[in-house]
């Protein structure tokens, strides 16, 4: 197994050489590095854009001065070479990097996915040969997370709200049950060349290219979600993209959650108790508590066609999975969602984690000590089922 890192950078000057540092202190340090510098092509003539564009020069300038690390530079910042039209945006740079991985790679070397902005432990690269060294037929590794703090108050609010929603959704889905119970961050995947070769690699997006990528990883195969080290994002907001960390930051400091609600329990629980009926569903077609979500979205019986193609309860059960997958499960949630979301919050922090939350608890009151102490006991109860399930 060989390692390759892959790592999109945008205006990542000021972050990207720690990036690097971490890469040098690595104790594994049979890999190679792949970074695409990216942005726009008409940016350059943009007067607030220019500045970012100024950035990626230098940063490739800096990239090329780097020695003693195999390192490999796209260059899609330059004057002339920046993205062109729609073509534009994290997804096509990791498409880039990933295609340029899957050039040379074989079947079994493992492709490491960063961002430029992230930390990682010196035993970070080790630690992924070895959770894919264990569990030989995982194609996918969606690693835990922890986002550091960085003394600044709205900023630091804003990270531990969103990492709670986050985490909320994960431990739900993982106490159901679900098959795609993951975490999906651009910054915190790794992944065999085969499974990409498998799915026929990466569909592009300007955003949330890591969920889709995951999420059709998981029908080809085995995926896992533990492993011992963790990776450390960027807590710092960012408009680079639509939605994901750096957007749900701005956000918060406006005060706008809408986005990113805590669904209501009774509709995990919806989901749950479908996949009990499965088991009955092979042999005749009976009620399920998301039969309105599926009739509405769908517009007919799922159930006897998927009989009729899967003829082992095995297989027609893995079909019913794919056909409900991570986003079916995502649009279940928001079509069941009637309470409040804050009440959701509460309800499960104190039914599941035992954590002592008044009726009148809030966020925007809550001290940043407070809420820091709230996500670790959540980030300790996801660590210990993720490793507890350890494969999806």
């Amino acid at each position: 197994m060989k390692i390759y890192i892959a790592i999109p950078a945008l205006n990542e000057l000021d972050y990207l050489p720690k990036l690097i540092e971490d890469l040098r202190t690595q104790i594994y340090q049979d890999f190679k590095v792949f970074i695409c510098v990216n942005n726009s092509d008409n940016w350059w003539d943009d007067d607030k854009k220019k500045l970012i564009c100024e950035n990626n020069v230098t940063t490739l300038g800096y990239l090329k001065s780097i020695s003693g690390i195999d390192i490999t530079v796209i260059d899609k910042a330059s004057q002339g070479k920046g993205w062109i039209g729609k073509k534009k945006g994290v997804g096509y740079a990791r498409q880039v990097l990933f295609e340029a991985v899957n050039a040379e790679a074989t079947d079994d070397d493992i492709v490491i996915s960063l961002d430029a902005d992230t930390r990682i432990s010196e035993k970070y690269i080790k630690s992924v040969l070895n959770t894919f060294q264990k569990n030989k037929k995982a194609l996918l590794l969606t690693n835990p997370y922890y986002h550091d703090l960085t003394e600044d108050e709205r900023t630091d609010a804003a990270i531990l709200r969103y990492e709670l929603y986050m985490r909320y959704y994960m431990l739900n889905l993982l106490k159901i049950g679900s098959p795609y119970a993951f975490s999906a961050l651009g910054s915190a995947i790794a992944f065999k060349t085969a499974g990409y070769r498998k799915i026929n690699g990466i569909t592009p997006k300007e955003a949330g290219e890591d969920f889709y990528f995951v999420n059709r990883m998981k029908k080809a195969g085995e995926i896992l979600i533990w492993n011992d080290e963790v990776v450390r994002p960027s807590s710092r907001g960012s408009d680079r993209v639509p939605f994901g960390t750096g957007p749900a930051v701005i956000k918060g400091i406006a005060g706008n959650w809408e986005s990113y609600p805590f669904y209501d329990m009774e509709a995990f629980e919806k989901i749950g108790k479908t996949y009990e009926c499965l088991p009955e569903l092979y042999k005749q077609n009976i009620e399920t508590p998301t039969d309105d979500f599926i009739k509405d979205n769908f517009g007919k019986d799922i159930w006897t066609p998927l009989r009729k193609n899967f003829k082992t309860e095995k297989n027609f059960i893995r079909a019913c999975h794919e056909k409900l997958d991570g986003l079916r499960i995502l649009q279940a949630l928001k079509y069941y969602q009637t309470g409040d979301s804050l009440k959701n919050f509460i309800k499960f922090s104190r039914e599941e984690l035992n954590i002592d939350l008044r009726d009148d608890f809030n966020f925007e009151d809550a001290s940043i000590n407070r809420l820091n102490e709230i996500r670790d006991i959540y980030f300790e109860r996801e660590m210990i089922l993720r490793k507890k399930r350890s494969i999806l």
